[in-house]
């Protein structure tokens, strides 16, 4: 059996054919470059989304860093671009307040000598 592993930039791919590789997995694959390499028409797909956004997900979507997100947001204006934006400004003001909670419950643990 084959096993076909691809990801957005052919990086995570590479390295999870190592890890099946190592756990005795064989006819291992990954896309060289990833889905940002591959043109349309190279795989079959289902579903009408592009596969430039295939392997799109987690915190880089979330705050629109991917190559894909920005040239979409080039083309959709600055309302696109303020949304993204918010989402940056509200991960930075999250991270701020649980270090600033940390440090401030490790002070109380010293405090009471815990």
């Amino acid at each position: 059996m084959d096993i076909i592993v691809a990801c957005q930039k052919g990086i995570r791919s590479l390295a999870a054919c190592e890890q099946l590789y190592n756990t005795g997995y064989r006819n291992l694959y990954w896309v060289q470059g990833g889905f940002d390499a591959a043109e349309e028409g190279d795989f079959e797909r289902e579903g009408p989304q592009p596969l430039k956004f295939a392997g799109i997900g987690g915190f880089s979507e979330f705050i629109g860093w991917t190559d894909q997100q920005r040239s979409a947001s080039a083309k959709k204006g600055w309302g696109y671009r303020a949304m993204y934006f918010g989402r940056l400004v509200g991960v930075i003001l999250l991270a701020d307040a649980l270090f600033i909670g940390a440090q401030q419950l490790i002070h109380k643990m010293q405090e009471i000598d815990f």
